[in-house]
């Protein structure tokens, strides 16, 4: 069994003045591994290390046991799903994976094979016909992982995969890639500005902030250090009048707040664990109904701040 699919020591990048990533250290076994950490942390920059698009500036990394930079023989074993879009609006899905499959020198039956497994694989099999123009934030997001499977890659990386999608899409890609490891094998590193969905991924997690890693291994051990630091939480549902009134009566309860209707609070929380555990039964006795609840962390920079300082 393999020990570690990604491994850093004082992995360092510098764009001129710039640090993309400080003295970083990581070790990532197999399996799913989130990174999650506030925009501008250094996540892509990890990231774009791992595919050997650039060249550290000092430091180790060891991908697959190997160097990642300038190594074709690595390439083909990692498939690299961007936090940025540029696909073909004029293309449809399958010819933009017919396009990525020949990018991996795939052709032929061979190919449109792969293309119809991978579709079915993330759920997009349905709209391979249509133009991508046409796609919803989470259709585009599952035809980029289906480009990134093609060639059916020992290691996926997936840079903010939910970014962008509604929160029902959220769910569903969350699933789909619990799955990629769990049914098709595929070691992941997933990167995301939002710890609660992680949190839903995997149990290993390596928080970054300002190009370092300030916390990482069991998601249960990192809450435990982020306990007493508040959490922005919606609610959205029917009944939320009531349900507002009892969780100001909750200890952890910070605030609570209308947020836009009177259908939808945003409750400010400390301990979220024990919060989610509560709301369930609290809306049972109210008579309320849940339609959404989940973490923001819209104060998230802001917990980093906490651990660094800790």
């Amino acid at each position: 069994m393999k020990s570690s699919v990604i491994k850093a020591q004082l992995l360092s990048k510098w764009y001129g003045e710039v640090i993309g990533l400080n003295s970083f250290n990581m070790d990532a076994g197999p399996g799913i591994t989130g990174i999650v950490g506030p925009n501008g942390a250094g996540k892509s920059t990890l990231f774009k290390l791992i595919i050997g698009m650039i060249k550290p500036s000092k430091g180790s990394l060891d991908v697959l046991g190997m160097d990642p930079w300038l190594n074709k023989k690595l390439s083909s074993k990692i498939g690299f799903c961007p936090d940025y879009d540029n696909l073909p609006d004029d293309a449809t899905g399958f010819e933009f994976l017919r396009l990525s499959g020949g990018l991996h020198g795939m052709s032929g039956t061979g190919l449109n094979s792969r293309i119809k497994e991978v579709s079915r694989t993330v759920g997009i099999d349905y709209a391979l016909e249509r133009k991508i123009g046409g796609y919803s934030k989470g259709m585009r997001q599952r035809i980029k992982i289906a480009g990134a499977l093609l060639h059916d890659p020992e290691l996926l990386l997936l840079d903010e995969p939910l970014s962008g999608a509604d929160p029902r899409a959220r769910r569903s890609l969350i699933d789909v890639i619990i799955s990629l490891n769990r049914d098709s094998g595929h070691d992941i590193l997933v990167s995301s500005h939002v710890l609660f969905e992680v949190e839903r991924m995997t149990k290993d997690v390596v928080l970054i902030y300002k190009g370092r890693a300030v916390a990482s291994g069991d998601i249960y051990g990192i809450r435990e250090l982020m306990d007493e630091h508040p959490h922005n939480i919606i609610i959205e549902g029917k009944g939320m009048v009531e349900l507002g009134k009892r969780l100001l009566e909750l200890e952890h309860t910070v605030s609570v707040s209308f947020d836009g209707s009177k259908e939808r609070l945003r409750v400010e929380v400390k301990r979220p664990d024990e919060f989610f555990d509560n709301v369930p039964e609290m809306l049972l006795e109210s008579g309320g109904e849940l339609r959404e609840m989940y973490s923001q962390d819209d104060n998230l920079a802001a917990v980093f701040r906490y651990l660094v300082g800790r």
